[in-house]
């Protein structure tokens, strides 16, 4: 089971909180925005409870598909998507709950009494650092490659989500041979092909506009461009006007 990282200072509180309050038999309520860590910090305060999507249970629970009693506790992820929370909380009064939220949650009922709130990456530095090392050993492991962070660019606009998702893609990117490559832009076009008639005119966008960013990132200027490309200047500056809004 993956543990939660609490290295930065707020985490470090968040984990103490949730430790300390582990034995209590209250409910207990874990906030924050997507991809900051609520689930693996439930699961740190009970490791081996049943697992529920908030509005998974809520319709087994009103369809009666589904018989709590044998529960003295769960962990409710997204309670926020309750739609009957008086309905909802009343079936559950018995069964002690550990709930993820996002941020615009209210408790409106009082049902939680201990809250638990979660920063985003961009305020856990510490925590930010110690997980880009884990996903980037991870993607390394997986696509056999040797990248290191320097060679990444990383995305934490959803926290961990867009982080790990940023760090795979750039290792798998970064790690393609030239005939990775081709099978790659083989499959999509295949993709292409079988959902409507496509034209080469169409497709050519997919490879001319990277080869053209990555030109204009190396050489810079126009002149350089199209001596490097062997293209006509006109041509070059007709292509990147097109793509690029480039006069």
């Amino acid at each position: 089971m993956k543990k939660f990282i609490a290295l930065s200072q707020s985490s470090k509180k968040a984990l103490h909180v949730a430790k300390i309050s582990a034995p209590l038999p209250v409910n207990i309520l874990i906030q924050g925005d997507v991809g900051v860590g609520k689930k693996l910090l439930a699961r740190e305060i009970l490791p081996q409870s049943e697992t529920f999507y908030a509005s998974d249970l809520e319709k087994q629970l009103q369809q009666k598909l589904i018989d709590l009693e044998s529960y003295n506790s769960i962990i409710v992820y997204e309670i926020n998507n309750i739609i009957n929370k008086k309905q909802f909380f009343e079936k559950v009064k018995n069964i002690r709950i550990i709930s993820t939220s996002t941020n615009e949650y209210e408790d409106t009922q009082n049902n939680f009494p201990i809250k638990i709130s979660l920063e985003n990456l961009d305020n856990r530095k510490e925590d930010l650092e110690e997980l880009i090392k884990i996903y980037t050993n991870e993607a390394n492991k997986i696509y056999s490659s040797e990248k290191t962070v320097d060679d990444i660019k990383i995305d934490i606009s959803q926290n961990g989500i867009s982080l790990k998702k940023s760090i795979f893609k750039s290792v798998l990117l970064n790690s393609l041979s030239k005939n990775e490559l081709m099978d790659v832009m083989y499959n999509y076009f295949l993709q292409e092909f079988s959902d409507g008639k496509k034209t080469y005119k169409e497709l050519l966008e997919v490879f001319e506009k990277p080869l053209l960013r990555a030109s204009k990132k190396v050489f810079k200027s126009q002149v350089k461009m199209a001596e490097n490309l062997e293209l006509n200047r006109i041509t070059l500056r007709k292509k990147l006007t097109t793509y690029f809004k480039d006069k």
